[in-house]
């Protein structure tokens, strides 16, 4: 693991913890198939193995984390076909955050919307490490503006999965760039069959990506 370390000062620790190891996940610092070592871990985010214990439980019901008798805990690792099938998910869902966003959020929350596309598109040409959190934030954003709390906690699992398990883009994140300012106008518009179609073909691009890769894998055996 990298030596950056964290320090736990809130009230709920478990709380806590699970933030910190999520992000850890979703940035590559635990990678998928690393086995979660609890001294370790517990000595580097200054807390006892109960929050810890309690992040994981929490995280294995997000599909993240596994937790193998007498093994222990692991970052869970997904094959490419399970991949494809979380695609297959959210191409459907996230489409429908999307119009619903266009028809609930403030303004104030717009603005805030366009903000976080502005700074995605201005660090997409440079490839930042930070993307791919600024990517997974943005997804989230707009399910939060839906208003929808169950398609919310889903989707969160549902997105950081690939993330996870992918240690680049999918395609160019200047492509990215343009479908999400594409997606932004539609919402700020209150466009709502606009944005449904904009998420729409932007998660859709990266679900025939993933289908391409599965062809080559095939064609590689």
């Amino acid at each position: 693991m990298a030596d950056r370390q964290y320090r736990v000062d809130y009230e709920d620790l478990s709380q806590q913890v699970y933030r910190m190891l999520k992000h850890m996940i979703l940035v590559g610092e635990l990678k998928t198939g690393e086995k979660l070592r609890q001294d370790e871990l517990a000595d580097r985010l200054g807390v006892s193995r109960t929050p810890l214990l309690s992040a994981f439980s929490k995280l294995e019901k997000e599909m993240l984390v596994e937790m193998i008798p007498r093994r222990g805990a692991f970052v869970k690792k997904y094959e490419l076909k399970e991949l494809i099938d979380i695609y297959e998910i959210r191409v459907r869902l996230e489409p429908l955050g999307a119009a619903k966003a266009a028809r609930h959020a403030t303004d104030e929350q717009v603005d805030e919307l366009m903000k976080r596309c502005a700074t995605f598109s201005e660090l997409a040409s440079s490839h930042s490490d930070s993307l791919k959190e600024l990517d997974y934030e943005f997804h989230m954003f707009i399910m939060e503006l839906s208003g929808n709390k169950l398609l919310y906690n889903i989707i969160s699992s549902y997105s950081i999965i690939p993330i996870a398990n992918f240690y680049g883009f999918f395609k160019d994140p200047t492509r990215s760039a343009v479908e999400h300012e594409a997606l932004c106008r539609a919402i700020r518009n209150r466009n709502e069959e606009a944005a449904h179609a904009e998420m729409f073909e932007h998660v859709d691009n990266s679900r025939r990506h993933l289908l391409e890769l599965l062809a080559q894998q095939g064609e590689g055996e």
